[in-house]
C-alpha cells in the first residue's frame, strides 16, 4: 500500500536521505519498511522525480520531498538515516543533531557499516553489514530521548533547577511538585481502591463502570476523545502531546529528563491549565530501568506508583501488553499490535514483575496478559480477585 506524498506518518519514524541506488541500501530500507515493530519509514527525495520514483520502490514508506520547510518534528523523526555524505537537506540533519536526535551515516568501504554523524548516535555501533542488523540497530536507537531545542532546552532547564530549589514557591501559581509517596497519596485523597488504566483493548471493558474505586489513573491522552472512563485522577505522560493534553490533571512523569520535557512543554504554553506533577523516580524505587534500553512503557511505570502508595486494592485493565487480539487500541484496527521501539515485552514484563512481588493487598484485572503475569510471580504476597468477587 503506497502513500500519499509528503503524508505525515502515523509513527515515531526512521528518516532516510537515500544517495545512488545499490544493493546494500535498498536492501537496508526495506528491512526498515518490512519490520514488525511499530514504527514508520520516511524517505526524503531532493526532486519531485525522486519521490515519485522512491514511493513507487518503497510502497511502505511514507516520502516527502525536501525543501526550507521540511522539519524533524513534521517527519516525527527519532532517527536519521543519510545515505550518500553529500546528500541534503542540510538543515533537518543540523537541526536533527542539535535536539540529540541520532544522525547515521553509511560507510563506503567494505565491510558496509553505520558511522556516527551525531554525538548520540555514536554508542554501540554495529560491526556488520547484515542489512537486518543494521535495521534493528537503527530502530533501537528511536528509543533513546532525544531532546529539546536549544530555547526550549535552557529554559525548561532553568525552570527545572528552581522546581528543585527554594524558589520553587515563586512558581507555585504556574507549576507544583509532589515530592513523595505520603505526599502523592493525600493529593489523591489516601485511596484504598486504585484502578489503573493502560490504553489496551481492555481499558474499554464496560464493566469498569461498575466497579468502585477511589482513584483513577490513565495513561497519554488518547482516551480521551473515546468519552469511556474519563475523569482520570492521574494522567501517567510519556510524549509531549499527551502532557498538553492533560490540561490541570495531575501528572505522573516517569524520569527527572521527562521532567524537563514537561516543564518546556507546559511553561511555554500556559494556557493549557496551571501545572501539578510528580516525578515517579522519587515517589517510587525504579532503579536503573528508565536510564537503559528498552525502557519499561509509561503504563508499567503508572503501575509501579500505584503500587508505591499501598493501597488495599488495584483494579487493572487495558494493560494488554500488545497480547490481545482485538488489536493495539480499542477501536483502532489500524495501528501495530506490537510495542514501538523505546519498548519490548520482556522488559515491560520484568519491570512489572519486580513491582508486583512488592505489593501485599488485592488485584483485580480484565486484562488476560496481566493476569497472567500476575499469577507467574512465585510466592506472592498479593491476593488475585475475580471481578464478579467486588
Amino acid at each position: 500500500m503506497s502513500h500519499p506524498l509528503n503524508t505525515k506518518p502515523p509513527e515515531d519514524a526512521v528518516v532516510v536521505i537515500p544517495g545512488p541506488t545499490d544493493t546494500n541500501s535498498t536492501a537496508l530500507i526495506n528491512a526498515l519498511c518490512n519490520s514488525p515493530r511499530r514504527l514508520s519509514v520516511v524517505l526524503v527525495a531532493a526532486t519531485p522525480d525522486e519521490a515519485t520514483a522512491l514511493a513507487r520502490q518503497y510502497p511502505r514508506a511514507y516520502v516527502h520531498q525536501s525543501g526550507p520547510g521540511l522539519l524533524a518534528a513534521r517527519l516525527r523523526a527519532r532517527v536519521i538515516l543519510r545515505l550518500d555524505s553529500g546528500a541534503n537537506p542540510q538543515r533537518l540533519i543540523t537541526r536533527a543533531i542539535r535536539r540529540g536526535l541520532p544522525v547515521f551515516g553509511l560507510s563506503g568501504t567494505r565491510p558496509l557499516s553505520l558511522k556516527a554523524l551525531s554525538p548520540s548516535a555514536a554508542d554501540g555501533l554495529p560491526k556488520t553489514d547484515d542489512p537486518a542488523a543494521l535495521a534493528d540497530h537503527l530502530i533501537t536507537a528511536m528509543g533513546f530521548e532525544r531532546g529539546d531545542g536549544p530555547l526550549q532546552g535552557s529554559i525548561a532547564r532553568w525552570a527545572q533547577r528552581r522546581m528543585h530549589g527554594r524558589a520553587r514557591a515563586l512558581f507555585s501559581p504556574l507549576a507544583r511538585r509532589i515530592d513523595s509517596p505520603e505526599a502523592l497519596a493525600a493529593r489523591l485523597g489516601n485511596p484504598h481502591i486504585i484502578m489503573c488504566l493502560g490504553n489496551g483493548p481492555t481499558s474499554a471493558d464496560p464493566r469498569l463502570e461498575s466497579l468502585p474505586h477511589d482513584a483513577l489513573l490513565r495513561v497519554n491522552h488518547q482516551w480521551m476523545q473515546d468519552g469511556y472512563m474519563t475523569g482520570a485522577d492521574m494522567i501517567f505522560a510519556g510524549v509531549k502531546r499527551s502532557m498538553r493534553a492533560a490540561g490541570p490533571a495531575l501528572i505522573g512523569v516517569a524520569s527527572l529528563r521527562k521532567e524537563e520535557a514537561l516543564l518546556g512543554a507546559r511553561l511555554l504554553a500556559p494556557w493549557h491549565g496551571r501545572l501539578r506533577y510528580a516525578v515517579i523516580e522519587e515517589i517510587a524505587d525504579l532503579g536503573d530501568a528508565l536510564h537503559g534500553h528498552p525502557r519499561p512503557t509509561t503504563g508499567a511505570v503508572m503501575l509501579a506508583a500505584a503500587i508505591a502508595l499501598a493501597p488495599k486494592r488495584l483494579i487493572v485493565a487495558g494493560m494488554d501488553m500488545f497480547a490481545d487480539k482485538a488489536g493495539a487500541y480499542p477501536g483502532r484496527h489500524d495501528a501495530v499490535n506490537a510495542y514501538s521501539a523505546a519498548h519490548d515485552r520482556q522488559t515491560d514484563t520484568d519491570f512489572i514483575h519486580s513491582h508486583l512481588t512488592r505489593y501485599e493487598g488485592e488485584i483485580m484485572t480484565l486484562s488476560p496478559a496481566f493476569l497472567k503475569l500476575a499469577q507467574s510471580v512465585a510466592d506472592r504476597q498479593f491476593t488475585l480477585v475475580k471481578p464478579s468477587q467486588a
